[in-house]
């Protein structure tokens, strides 16, 4: 099977787009509620699980590359992977712009560009701004003004005594994405993208894609050597934001929580079986500004949400917001990040020799690629 997919979008649907609330403005207008406070999360890794520290490269072939680490020796889940990964979900289920799409590949051979149409490019104005810029804010070469954003997200460090390592692996070879294959790229009529792309979980008996050795082409690996942190490995980060409208709220929480029987995808090697985690809050705290500075009692404002009390506040808020989900999007994105990973399908990239030039192969999509060469 095919390792990705994509969520569809609904194209009939464009983002709704309208001026921020800026991050000076900490208290309500009337009978708008903002969302000020802190949410507190666990990660749990629930497949092996490798992010690469670019500023570590073993000077001896023969030794695994090993997970980034800070500078106390934690390793952890860089705030900029987590940010990016968040946000993702946020564009996905909560109908926001295409950030980081310019539609050229392959040195311009391929454009898709004007396959999204212009309602749903990357938001270009500050007064006007999709709910992911509004979130995690807008930084345009052209356009008027940037946007910083509502939301920090502090990188996620490691609990010293959940700390687990799997063997050293040569990783199977990745290759980069070959969007030139419409039938998976783009929609069946050919006027959009398929979507955005998701990889899939596998089955964690089934173990990572690996490969005996190097795999060298011109002389040099085109795999990788690593050590990943194996499943059960647990990490803790912290979520701050500020003056979050209520659907902003409500799509972060729900970017965070997923649903019960999805879990998110993380690092490398994603299409190998690497990077499938579970993220669980600990605890919410939200803090009212107004009473903050005006009451005298002890909590001045901030209330703290744990446990049952915690739950229920965050799955009303999701539920409020499900009338503005799209839906199709959800519906793929359960299906891709379904867990417990479907058991007994062999997850790899199709054969190009074998399958992609085959003329039984040829407008084919990617449900086609369950039994492939």
């Amino acid at each position: 099977m095919n390792p990705y997919d994509f969520a569809r979008i609904d194209w009939n649907k464009a983002p709704d787009r309208h001026k921020p609330i800026w991050h000076h403005q900490l208290v309500k207008q009337g009978t708008q509620q903002l969302f000020s406070g802190f949410i507190d999360v666990d990660v749990f890794a629930e497949t092996p699980l490798f992010v690469s520290d670019p500023r570590s490269v073993p000077s001896d072939p023969k030794k695994p590359a090993q997970s980034i680490q800070n500078r106390s020796g934690e390793y952890i889940l860089p705030g900029s992977s987590l940010k990016g990964l968040l946000r993702s979900v946020v564009e996905t289920l909560g109908n926001g712009c295409f950030t980081l799409f310019d539609g050229q590949y392959d040195r311009g051979k391929v454009n898709y560009r004007w396959n999204v149409p212009e309602p749903f490019q990357h938001c270009s104005t500050t007064e006007r701004l999709c709910i992911a810029c509004r979130t995690f804010g807008m930084l345009k070469d052209r356009g008027s003004g940037v946007f910083l954003g509502k939301v920090n997200i502090g990188d996620a460090s490691s609990y010293a005594d959940k700390i687990y390592h799997y063997n050293p692996i040569h990783t199977a070879v990745l290759v980069e994405p070959k969007p030139r294959h419409e039938a998976f790229y783009l929609e069946a009529d050919k006027k959009h993208i398929a979507g955005r792309k998701f990889y899939f979980h596998h089955d964690r008996e089934a173990g990572v894609l690996t490969a005996r050795g190097p795999v060298l082409f011109g002389g040099r690996p085109a795999n990788r050597f690593i050590q990943p942190l194996d499943y059960d490995t647990q990490f803790h980060f912290r979520i701050d934001f500020t003056a979050l409208e209520a659907d902003e709220f409500a799509a972060l929480m729900l970017a965070i929580i997923l649903e019960e029987d999805m879990r998110h995808k993380i690092g490398y090697g994603k299409p190998l079986g690497l990077g499938s985690i579970s993220m669980v809050p600990t605890g919410l705290t939200l803090i009212d500004y107004a009473a903050r500075y005006t009451q005298s009692s002890s909590n001045r404002g901030k209330k703290v949400y744990q446990g049952d009390e915690m739950w229920n506040l965050l799955y009303k808020h999701v539920d409020d917001f499900s009338t503005k989900l799209v839906q199709p999007a959800m519906d793929d994105l359960h299906r891709i990040w379904h867990w417990p990973a479907e058991a007994n399908v062999d997850y790899y990239y199709p054969s190009k020799r074998d399958w992609f030039d085959t003329p039984d192969s040829r407008g084919k999509r990617i449900k086609d690629t369950r039994s492939v060469p």
